[in-house]
């Protein structure tokens, strides 16, 4: 099974930013960013789409890298920890992902890897699980899971990817206190971050956009001031 991809390739010897939806999307909901993020200079998009179709109404269905309890998650009472869950699915979402960056034939370093929510998070799995080494991370209104085996093996990587990150912090689907964990592992690991929380909820807002914009041109150009 191969993953579909929508690509907007602007010029093969760029940079590549892989960016992958969140749960209940598709490729198409992020199709959009690849005109809307305002850089300088040129990046090629890719947007992956998750392999397990999910009902989410009458005659309506989504995408989702792997099966989320939705209500659960966003039950105001719980008091639950999503990062040490391992979802049953992670490993074969990271195969996908890792067998389609693989016939892209662009060397790693090459690459930004990126997502949405769910999407992040599989960005975050293949980043740490995968042995490559990655350009960037982009961790949009994302949260930490197997938290575990990440602490285990984020040691021992030699490159320390610099990552993007923000959040909403009026967010009722994955609260902010989830991203709080994901960039407190990254960081303390020696990971160099732009952080940045907004007043909102689970989105994407287009200050936000203009921040990830302006750290996509640093990396490309200043990769090694933002790795010391």
């Amino acid at each position: 099974m191969k993953l579909k991809t929508l690509s907007d390739i602007k010029d093969p010897s760029r940079p590549y930013v892989i960016m992958m939806h969140g749960y209940g999307a598709d490729a198409q909901d992020l199709f959009s960013l690849a005109d809307a993020i305002p850089t300088k200079k040129v990046f090629n998009y890719i947007f992956p789409e998750a392999p397990i179709s999910i009902p989410l109404g009458p005659h309506w269905t989504g995408r989702a890298w792997w099966n989320i309890d939705m209500n659960r998650l966003q039950n105001p009472s719980a008091d639950h920890d999503i990062s040490t869950e391992i979802p049953a699915e992670l490993p074969k979402a990271r195969k996908l992902v890792q067998d389609m960056i693989h016939d892209l034939k662009v060397p790693t370093e090459q690459i930004i890897l990126g997502g949405f929510s769910q999407g992040g998070m599989c960005a975050v799995d293949q980043m740490i699980m995968s042995g490559h080494n990655y350009k960037g991370l982009i961790l949009l209104s994302s949260a930490l899971i197997n938290k575990a085996e990440y602490k285990a093996v984020l040691p021992g990587l030699k490159t320390k990817t610099p990552y993007f990150i923000s959040h909403g912090q009026q967010d009722q689907v994955l609260k902010v206190k989830f991203s709080d964990q994901l960039h407190s592992m990254l960081s303390q690991n020696g990971h160099p971050a732009e952080r940045y929380l907004f007043q909102g909820g689970h989105e994407i807002p287009m200050a936000i956009l203009e921040k990830l914009g302006a750290f996509l041109d640093r990396i490309d150009g200043d990769s090694a001031i933002l790795r010391t």
